[in-house]
């Protein structure tokens, strides 16, 4: 997926935003404080509560810093990062990467095994055939011959056409395997903030970035109040999520990325088995799991697979929970899931 998938914003900030927290506007009293900067292609905001204003402020600094090491690690949009001189590389021959790199890939592998390839970290080409990522984005879809193109060349290739050596290197089969960790990294960063985070003494908080949230701890005693954009109303919220506790939260949709051509939507979520966007009958899936990288992957996963398989993918990730948003309006929850619909207004 692009990493410029999704917003999550402050409530002051509702705009294209799938995932809202509210309590941003507090008094000093509270302890709680926030700061938001432009990352990984989106806005990053994060807040803590419970620590005395320097320790958050530097805490969240140093959070930001992680953040912003891992994109220039592994953003394919940054010429200098690792992803970007490996997606340059000759085909066919292994290529050294960062031991922590490797580690992202492996995990990104391995869910696509799992999902049966629904998620799929070596689809940087078909996404460049859709354009979504270029600016002014696309108005109509790529030429029918691009796009089997892209379907011959990945055809028959294991893993998504990536293969990690014994020697932990990076081979990428041809030209149409690059990496897009976007569905992934963006997990990862947000993982390894929150780890930062609370080293530094912060024990509660809540990490918003572009579709991916991290909560640790509670606010004030209390959960964080989370309202889930309508993916068809911008100011609209379908569903309210109360969490406390340790837990990632990971939305993917049609309606941030995407454009209209002949009176159809053409999202960025790719089917690499289309190699076109996914046309499950979903128009937005939550996922709630342990972790961010588990979040983000299956996120895209049951939006690809729909309904039906999406929820039989599910039940093989113990303590996963999603709300899958049908095309017509109606939703499927699984029983865990935090969360209840909100009320019409």
């Amino acid at each position: 997926m692009n990493p410029r998938r999704w917003w999550i914003m402050m409530l002051g900030l509702i705009g294209a935003a799938a995932l809202l927290t509210w309590g941003f506007m507090i008094t000093a009293p509270t302890r709680m404080y926030v700061s938001t900067r432009l990352q990984m292609g989106t806005l990053v905001s994060i807040s803590t509560w419970g620590v005395e204003e320097n320790k958050a402020d530097r805490a969240m600094d140093l959070a930001f810093e992680e953040i912003g090491r891992i994109e220039a690690m592994m953003s394919r949009f940054m010429p200098e990062s690792a992803v970007a001189h490996l997606n340059q590389a000759p085909r066919g021959e292994p290529h050294a990467v960062p031991e922590e790199l490797i580690g992202v890939i492996e995990r990104g592998v391995e869910m696509g095994r799992l999902t049966r390839g629904a998620f799929d970290i070596g689809i940087a080409p078909l996404s460049d055939v859709w354009g979504f990522s270029r600016e002014p984005p696309p108005e109509a879809p790529p030429p029918t011959a691009a796009i089997h193109n892209w379907l011959d060349a990945r055809n028959g290739l294991p893993d998504q056409g990536i293969t990690i050596t014994p020697e932990q290197q990076i081979l990428l089969a041809n030209t149409a395997v690059a990496l897009d960790l976007g569905g992934i990294a963006k997990g990862y960063a947000v993982e390894r903030a929150l780890e930062v985070l609370q080293r530094a003494g912060v024990a509660n908080a809540l990490i918003n970035a572009g579709g991916d949230m991290r909560i640790a701890g509670a606010k004030g005693g209390q959960p964080w109040h989370i309202g889930l954009r309508d993916p068809r109303n911008p100011e609209g919220v379908v569903a309210v999520m109360d969490v406390a506790g340790s837990r990632a939260i990971s939305t993917s949709g049609d309606y941030e990325r995407y454009f209209m051509s002949d009176g159809v939507r053409y999202h960025h979520i790719l089917d690499p088995k289309l190699g076109a966007p996914a046309r499950s009958g979903l128009i937005s899936v939550t996922v709630q799991a342990a972790d961010s990288m588990t979040a983000d992957a299956l996120s895209t996963a049951l939006f690809v697979l729909g309904g039906e398989e999406g929820l039989k993918l599910l039940r093989h990730f113990p303590g996963s929970e999603a709300f899958l948003i049908r095309a017509d309006g109606t939703f499927i929850k699984t029983p865990g899931f935090i969360g209840t619909k909100a009320a019409p207004r």
